[in-house]
């Protein structure tokens, strides 16, 4: 039996993550990843006050990924639940398409992409999101 890598923690939040299983085999085989990925619902405010402290940056935002320095965790990646609300409204998507969206993001910025480096690395990273997200949504 494969050893779980992504391990959800919903924190009393209600979101369908049936999918998260899915998502497990493609990344565990496209990237060969053996450590786990921690994957936290938080608040608007968690979130703001997180984004603060490590970005700078005064304002809720949707998704935030910690890396570890941990020999059997990757990372965290922290999804604000109400903000992937207000994506999905804003984009006529289903909140289960965003979830899926920010968790995908957030493994690749995991992993070493990063779009805020420039323009080719927002298309590196793009186009690696459409390519597993098409994989899990098939």
């Amino acid at each position: 039996m494969n050893k779980e890598i992504l391990l959800i923690n919903k924190r009393g939040e209600s979101a369908d993550f049936s999918w998260l299983s899915t998502l497990q085999k493609i990344v565990a085989r496209k990237f060969k990843i053996k450590k786990q990925i921690s994957i936290a619902l938080i608040s608007s405010k968690e979130i703001k006050a997180l984004n603060k402290v490590y970005r700078k940056k005064d304002i809720a935002t949707d998704v935030l990924s910690f890396n570890l320095d941990s020999r059997e965790i990757l990372g965290e990646i922290v999804i604000c639940l109400g903000q992937a609300r207000i994506n999905a409204k804003q984009k006529k998507n289903t909140i289960v398409s965003e979830l899926k969206l920010l968790t995908v993001h957030g493994i690749l910025h995991l992993l070493g992409y990063d779009h805020e480096k420039g323009k080719k690395y927002t298309i590196e990273q793009e186009e690696k999101e459409k390519e597993i997200l098409l994989l899990l949504n098939k």
